[in-house]
């Protein structure tokens, strides 16, 4: 506790405070419930701005927060310097921070302690600038950035059964056309395996972004609206909560449902408007479900890559519910993996093209969809159409050649 007070002043009155309040209740002291505390990850990339933490455990108690290390640059406003934080069990807390601008890595520790007497230090980094860090260096799914008025870039993160927190899927959603530019995602086994839940497939939890829900009477029901940042406004969002557009257009998953399975709201987030596209039922229903079936089937150890994008080509818009959405005229579909599937490297360290294989597909978005086995495209070819990069990852040596395959023979369909 010494070592702890010498920090600072403010620290000082923080840490008094929570020693004076966290008395335990000496009527009835013991719970069947154990108190914790955690943040949805301990990593964060140098662009990221903040973070939520939460409580659990007797709902009898309160809990209060001190930041006893990066009281610096971390905060629990995002407007003033605030040090403490505090709530009863189960409510959630946020943590502020800038974008760290500098090539070096910072961290800071959160000190809570509960008033049944449990303590814990929740430890956070959060990653240096640079062009490739090793945040999402594993990532072999991400494109690169541009920049954009409308554009917002934006991972979703989940809890598998194991408990293991992992990203779910990451979006470049576009504000004014109300669709997602792309979305990019892994394929492995661990989103599938589990269902241990309710419904146990897909959980038709029709939402907008960061909601909250849970099996519900057959169905589903909205708990709550988590936002995390960035925050994506509703009214930014298509409204595809009470059904389909009304123009004949399905509700296309760019994250298909069916890739995640493992826990309700792993699925459940699949469901978000800004994971939707307007799709031909026709096309959704054939040839591009083929290809989502296709994509799984080539999945392997090693962890299958992906991307979803939309093109707007002489694109046109209509109106549901109020909104006025932009309807993509082609769909694609990038895949990318080690072609033994069990080298155990990430993208970044394979050194050779041969040991990696990717392959594209690229459709009208329209009734005359063709087949895909002639929807077959390279990389290369959707980055000439679409004005991004993908892959980013990938070394450069070995980038382009990697992006010219489009060999279907390669793979599982």
């Amino acid at each position: 506790m010494k070592t702890i007070l010498k920090i600072n002043a403010k620290v000082l009155i923080a840490l008094t405070t929570i020693c004076l309040f966290a008395l335990c209740d000496t009527e009835d002291p013991w719970s069947p419930y154990q108190s914790k505390a955690t943040l949805t990850r301990n990593t964060m990339g140098w662009d990221e701005t903040s973070i939520t933490g939460s409580t659990s455990g007797d709902v009898r108690y309160t809990w209060e927060a001190v930041i006893i290390e990066g009281s610096e640059w971390v905060s629990f406003s995002s407007s003033s310097e605030e040090i403490a934080a505090s709530g009863k069990v189960g409510n959630k807390f946020t943590l502020y921070f800038s974008k760290n601008e500098s090539a070096d890595a910072r961290t800071a520790t959160v000190l809570i302690k509960f008033s049944d007497g449990y303590t814990t230090n929740l430890p956070l980094s959060q990653l240096g600038k640079s062009a490739n860090t090793s945040y999402d260096r594993n990532w072999g799914e991400q494109p690169e950035y541009k920049s954009g008025s409308s554009l917002v870039y934006k991972t979703y993160y989940t809890t598998l059964s194991n408990k293991k927190q992992v990203r779910n899927y990451s979006i470049c959603y576009d504000t004014e056309k109300l669709v997602s530019q792309w979305v990019a995602y892994p394929i492995h086994s661990i989103y599938t395996d589990g269902r241990n839940y309710p419904s146990g497939g897909r959980t038709d939890a029709w939402a907008f972004d960061d909601a909250i829900t849970e099996y519900y009477n057959g169905g589903y029901r909205i708990v709550e609206y988590e936002f995390t940042d960035p925050v994506i406004p509703q009214e930014k969002q298509q409204n595809i909560v009470s059904g389909a557009y009304g123009t004949g257009d399905s509700r296309g998953h760019m994250l298909p449902s069916a890739s995640r399975y493992n826990t309700w709201m792993t699925n459940a987030q699949t469901f978000y408007a800004t994971n939707m596209m307007p799709q031909n039922s026709k096309f959704n229903s054939g040839s591009w479900a083929k290809v989502e079936n296709g994509a799984r089937s080539s999945a392997c150890a090693d962890t299958l890559y992906v991307v979803v994008g939309t093109l707007y080509e002489n694109a046109k818009t209509f109106t549901s519910r109020g909104r006025t959405i932009t309807r993509p005229t082609h769909c694609y579909k990038l895949l990318l993996r080690t072609r033994s599937g069990n080298t155990k490297k990430s993208i970044s360290q394979i050194n050779n093209a041969s040991e990696l294989k990717a392959i594209g597909f690229l459709f009208e978005n329209s009734s005359n969809a063709v087949d895909y086995r002639n929807a077959v495209v390279s990389i290369e070819e959707v980055e000439k159409r679409s004005g991004f990069k993908f892959f980013r990852n990938l070394n450069p040596e070995i980038a382009d050649e990697v992006k010219r395959q489009k060999n279907i023979n390669d793979w599982n369909f």
